[in-house]
């Protein structure tokens, strides 16, 4: 089966729609209980940069963004993966390391970075391909562990001047991970394409099991009653090389997970890098219930994001944890005072 959409929203929504109707029953039950099965699916994002919902349900960027900056930090450490998505990843046992995590397997700071590969081999020969990054390995089918790697591969090509990214997956929960890996590996696609100077091409996920468990049928309900929203794709990324901002954000976003008041102005990156530095900030100060102190470093916050493609995302996440009348009051009156952008 081949989907070919420009949105992820467009995408989730045949997705869904396909599992429930031609999808098939597993037996025995897998460890996360009953759900159905399509078997070797293609997914094609046209569009990559439309790769976040647009909708409350799976609208999830600060997770997302987690995810991401995990994998890119080189690091397999629980503690950092659980404070954006505390119930996702579990460490082996006594310690503090996920097994499955793709960060020290694909951006290694202390052995072969196979994205660096990608990227020098790329630009020796663009025509190649064997731009090929190895996520699942034979450690993963001989080994005895918690969980291991969803992603098999990922292939980058670039052709006519576009790069396309083409990813294996031997498995995918269609609700809770796909929209993360659709997500996080186009990012990772743009951030080479911008490397290597080329455009950024069309995105393509294959999946052997395809798969949404039965508990999991009401959230789907929610997802697809949803109205429609706008077309709307995310910023694109500076041009040029981008490795050095993202040190620079690995950073900050330490400082801030750690409760620091990072000057995101201050910091010497583009406003693209600034504003996800800013998201990583409001994700610490909504993380618990706010009080009316933090909602007023929200709103300073949000005013100084230079992209209107995120309000969405802060405006769903504070309603979480405020009722919305009560957080339509407080944001009026915290924006009738002399708040200092």
């Amino acid at each position: 089966m081949h989907i070919r959409r420009k949105t992820l929203d467009d995408l989730l929504r045949v997705v869904f729609t396909q599992i429930r109707r031609y999808g098939v029953q597993v037996e025995p039950y897998p460890t996360k209980g009953p759900n159905k099965e399509l078997f070797g699916v293609v997914l094609e994002l046209t569009q990559p940069l439309a790769r976040v919902s647009r909708t409350e349900s799976r609208g999830t960027i600060f997770s997302a963004l987690g995810e991401l900056f995990w994998y890119l930090s080189g690091s397999n450490n629980h503690s950092f993966i659980k404070y954006y998505i505390p119930k996702a990843y579990e460490p082996e046992e006594n310690t503090d390391h996920v097994w499955s995590g793709y960060g020290e397997r694909i951006f290694n700071r202390s052995g072969p970075n196979q994205i660096k590969e990608v990227i020098s081999l790329l630009k020796k020969k663009s025509s190649s391909r064997r731009a090929v990054a190895q996520i699942y390995g034979s450690d993963d089918l001989f080994g005895s562990y918690k969980d291991v790697p969803c992603t098999c591969t990922m292939q980058f090509v670039v052709r006519k001047g576009f790069l396309h990214m083409y990813v294996n997956m031997r498995s995918n929960d269609a609700y809770l991970g796909l929209p993360h890996d659709i997500f996080a590996f186009t990012m990772i696609q743009e951030l080479i394409a911008r490397d290597l100077g080329v455009h950024l091409g069309q995105y393509k996920h294959a999946i052997g099991s395809l798969h949404l468990y039965d508990c999991d049928h009401d959230k789907v309900n929610k997802f697809m009653e949803e109205d429609w929203q706008a077309n709307l794709k995310m910023p694109p990324m500076p041009s040029g090389e981008q490795w050095s901002s993202i040190e620079t954000v690995l950073e900050v976003e330490d400082r801030i997970r750690g409760g620091e008041n990072v000057q995101i102005e201050e910091l010497q990156i583009d406003d693209y890098w600034k504003d996800i530095s800013r998201l990583f900030r409001i994700f610490h100060l909504t993380k618990k219930k706010t009080d009316r102190e933090n909602l007023k470093e929200v709103v300073r916050v949000r005013q100084r994001m230079k992209s209107k493609f995120y309000d969405q995302y802060i405006r769903n996440r504070s309603e979480r944890l405020h009722s919305p009348q009560q957080l339509v009051l407080d944001l009026k009156t915290l924006n009738e005072e002399d708040i200092e952008r």
